[in-house]
């Protein structure tokens, strides 16, 4: 039964990939000559392949899939099993992508001509507008069934957890590509608008086409969960880990954009006059940074509201979970980035230091401090708001926390081997060099390395402080104490005794004395068998005479 169904869908898979890309291409080819293309007389050979394929393609898809529909309809467990539904919800993964990126390329052709200036293309927009009717067909189609499938047989299990594998990554993806060029869209408008008469080559119809695509993907999957699945998927692990991938991305996004504005800001209060190539304009340089920390700021924001919201449908101890998992991840992406700029900033005041001793000349030290300033302000700005030293008892033997300890402390040892390789490089250069000279400029890398190693250093001090700390505060585990059951053969009294002695071990633990009469060891030991796992018990049957027998 199981190699059937691997037959029928394996085959059935390759022969619907085959076929839409034949039909994909065919109908392309096609509106060559319908368009009157001077390309057509030579696409004569490719629509003898591509007509190739959708021929033989088309009924072989047919053939199996029509069979193994056929063989789901007899059977409710032929129908609710894992393998199919992995054909159909791969099938709806590769259709619901593959049609939002021609919709993608289809919008971009349309709004070209109005918000680029270009010409419009008729063929080419004719091309990508069949692509997107097959791609759409292939998604629907499946889609259909497989929704159908669910209502007459259910869904749960390894199914189950496959329509969330497809429909959770295609919201991601969806979400993704709308913050994408939404923050693009927003940042060539804003170009745009300060560059006033001086006219930028910003394309809008590029980020605008990203963001049409991706809110159409991320609100058909959005609203089908909403509609039906959002109860069940609310406490699902796969809706949770989409959530905290989209809120990693947001943070770290979100943090780079408002370091780099407040850097601008620092470096001309500095008197620097280019700071990181943004040239003089620094509301055109703003553009960047501003947009990708309003978009994905706004998206922090709805996102950690959702993961609130639920949390708040579970029980308290995953309420928990996810609420430390959100708190360590933000201040893990908070110390890289305050980590990073303490970094650069030492390092830049060890090379100023330098300088005139070895006699070589410093770069600048306007730009990287302004720079390293923000990273460090922002970051730690934000580390302080989430990170606990000394948080409450659950929260501190957490795994989430263990987690972010033990990242940050790998991060670290990491930075400190990095950096000790490049102290050690810059001192063996000029000792191998046929004529050291302590004025070479490339020297004042020791000073840089040197920042580094001393604020990585200090973190993995700190977090092995607060590992070694965290240990000593999780509570002692209880003594493992064997329960010893003995057998004493009686004769049968009108209610068996049971005597049953307790001794204080402590208050984790007890040791019991227990007689059972009139039983087997077979009864005994299932019995005994619901004890709790860290339970130990020694039975020792003990042989008696009663009355001479």
């Amino acid at each position: 039964m199981i190699l059937r169904r691997l037959y029928l869908y394996l085959v059935s898979a390759a022969a619907l990939a085959v076929l839409a890309i034949g039909l994909v291409l065919l109908g392309g080819t096609i509106l060559l000559f319908v368009f009157n293309d001077p390309t057509a007389d030579s696409s004569r050979g490719q629509l003898a392949i591509y007509t190739a394929m959708t021929i033989v393609a088309l009924p072989v898809w047919g053939a199996h899939f029509w069979f193994a529909h056929r063989f789901a309809s007899r059977d409710p467990f032929e129908r609710a099993s894992a393998l199919r539904r992995l054909y159909l919800y791969w099938a709806c993964l590769a259709g619901g992508l593959a049609t939002t990126g021609a919709v993608v390329a289809a919008v971009v052709q349309l709004v070209q001509p109005a918000l680029d200036n270009v010409p419009f293309n008729a063929l080419t927009t004719s091309q990508i507008g069949w692509a997107a009717i097959v791609f759409a067909a292939v998604w629907g189609l499946h889609f259909v069934i497989a929704w159908r499938d669910r209502a007459a047989v259910g869904e749960e299990g390894a199914s189950a957890t496959l329509r969330r594998w497809y429909m959770y990554i295609a919201l991601l993806v969806g979400l993704l590509m709308l913050l994408g060029g939404a923050a693009s869209l927003l940042q060539a408008g804003w170009t745009n608008l300060a560059a006033g008469d001086r006219r930028f080559p910003v394309s809008l119809a590029g980020p605008f086409g990203l963001a049409a695509g991706g809110l159409l993907l991320w609100a058909v999957h959005a609203r089908v969960i909403h509609v039906r699945f959002v109860a069940e998927d609310r406490h699902s692990t796969l809706r949770a880990l989409e959530g905290f991938i989209a809120v990693a991305i947001s943070i770290a996004t979100a943090l780079i954009g408002a370091a780099q504005i407040l850097y601008y800001l620092v470096a001309r209060v500095l008197g620097v006059s280019n700071p990181g190539g943004a040239g003089g304009d620094f509301i055109a340089a703003a553009a960047g940074p501003g947009s990708a920390l309003l978009v994905y700021g706004v998206a922090w924001f709805l996102l950690n509201r959702r993961l609130q919201r639920d949390a708040g449908t579970q029980e308290a101890d995953r309420q928990a979970a996810i609420r430390r998992l959100y708190t360590n991840l933000a201040a893990l992406i908070s110390l890289a980035a305050w980590g990073s700029g303490a970094s650069l900033l030492l390092g830049t005041l060890a090379q100023q230091a330098e300088a005139p001793i070895i006699g070589a000349r410093a770069q600048d030290w306007r730009d990287p401090v302004s720079l390293a300033v923000t990273l460090t302000l922002v970051g730690a700005g934000v580390w302080l708001a989430h990170w606990r030293h000394e948080p409450w008892a659950a929260d501190r033997q957490s795994l989430s926390r263990r987690l972010y300890v033990w990242a940050a402390l790998l991060g670290s040892v990491l930075a400190v081997l990095g950096g000790g390789v490049g102290i050690v490089n810059a001192v063996l250069r000029q000792a191998f060099s046929a004529q050291p000279r302590l004025d070479d400029p490339s020297n004042l890398e020791f000073g840089q390395f040197l920042g580094v190693v001393v604020v990585a250093l200090a973190l993995a001090i700190y977090h092995w402080r607060v590992l070694r700390s965290d240990a000593a505060s999780r509570p002692a585990r209880p003594a493992r104490v064997a329960a010893t059951t003995t057998k004493v053969a009686e004769p049968a009294p009108a209610q068996a005794p049971t005597a049953v002695v307790v001794e204080s071990l402590g208050p984790h633990g007890r040791r019991y004395t227990l007689v059972v009469t009139d039983a087997t060891d077979d009864d005994v030991h299932q019995a005994l068998s619901n004890l709790p796992p860290h339970a130990t018990y020694h039975l020792t049957p003990t042989e008696q005479t009663v009355d001479g027998r």
